[in-house]
């Protein structure tokens, strides 16, 4: 019986500490939402409201809206508020829309058209270079700027969390292939780490950087000394699916999504430059042939004669003093008189 309740306590911790499933659709009051959006619960948002108006900006909220919509009747039930659709059909225009309820006027939620884009930066320069060719040790990074990154925050989405990203970015080599992961240095190095690609990036600010982008290492080998990643064309695409949205779009016929669900960008690597070659000075005991002095093919072989050589010098002898000379003389005389006698 025992073993019986510690496993229903384990049951019980285990299901305290899942976390709790998040959600992009649920709305807080002023929040902002896109066009093509599906299944938004904004009860929260009316905050009893029926119906909601919007006027042109700068005009007199007193007066009555260029547009209006009655969500649901006084005194009746709906689902429509837990399930509802911005469709781009009725919301052509975009920014407040207020209760018409109450006054004075409160911002239910805020429409706007989604915006996405995505550029290859040159963190060595801090510059786009989308589209571009560029030495493939070039430090690179991906960059997103989007108007989106407001519906992955609590403050307007109050069921959010970190798993609810609706954006998704991959990454083609020249081959096609998908690179799903990227190598900080060579393998096999103690210090290199292989990190997975980040294809699926937790936006909440715009501009957003790729966080590993500044580790991959384009040049890294693998144990047998190949290239990881080879020069050519590489293709950044990102993907934006915010509750549905481009189930939306391609419904109402929209056939050109780039820059609202969808963008990419290409980079191409190349061999770095090679360093220029320093001139060197003559070095000590080496002649320099003149630029109009014919090649050694022509003239034979020309050996090189050490500057620092030195020059034949005259030997001299001092004189010896006299009186050695002629004490020589009369020592030399005395001898051959000996002799003759």
């Amino acid at each position: 019986m025992q073993g019986k309740y510690v496993v229903l306590a384990l049951i019980i911790m285990l299901i305290g500490a899942a976390p709790v499933g998040g959600s992009t659709a649920k709305i807080a009051a002023g929040a902002p939402v896109y066009l093509g959006e599906n299944n938004l619960d904004i009860s929260a948002a009316l905050n009893g409201c029926h119906t909601i108006g919007w006027w042109q900006e700068g005009a007199n909220t007193s007066a009555p809206p260029q547009k209006n919509m009655t969500i649901y009747e006084i005194n009746t039930v709906s689902d429509k508020i837990y399930h509802f659709n911005i469709t781009p059909d009725f919301f052509t225009d975009t920014r407040s829309w207020y209760c018409m309820d109450k006054k004075p006027r409160e911002v239910v939620f805020e429409v706007f058209e989604p915006q996405l884009d995505i550029k290859i930066w040159d963190l060595d320069h801090n510059l786009d270079v989308s589209g571009k060719s560029i030495p493939v040790s070039t430090n690179i990074t991906y960059r997103v700027d989007t108007n989106l990154y407001p519906a992955l925050l609590p403050l307007n989405r109050p069921n959010i969390n970190p798993s609810d990203s609706f954006f998704t970015v991959t990454l083609l080599n020249p081959l096609g292939r998908v690179v799903s992961t990227i190598y900080t240095g060579n393998a096999g190095n103690s210090k290199t780490q292989i990190l997975s690609f980040e294809k699926q990036p937790f936006i909440t600010a715009s501009p957003y950087y790729w966080k590993n982008g500044k580790d991959w290492d384009h040049t890294a080998r693998s144990s047998f000394g190949e290239t990881l990643y080879s020069l050519g064309t590489y293709t950044f695409t990102i993907h934006q699916d915010l509750n549905s949205i481009q189930e939306t779009f391609t419904a109402s016929r929209v056939r050109n999504l780039t820059g609202t669900t969808t963008k990419s960008v290409s980079v191409t690597f190349i061999k770095d430059t090679s360093p220029a070659v320093t001139p060197q000075e003559s070095q000590p005991g080496v002649t320099t042939k003149p630029a109009n002095t014919p090649s050694s093919s022509q003239t034979g072989a020309i050996t090189a004669i050490p500057t620092s050589s030195p020059l034949p010098v005259k030997t001299t002898y001092t004189p010896l003093p006299l009186w050695i000379g002629l004490a020589g003389i009369i020592i030399a005389g005395l001898i051959v008189l000996d002799k003759n006698r």
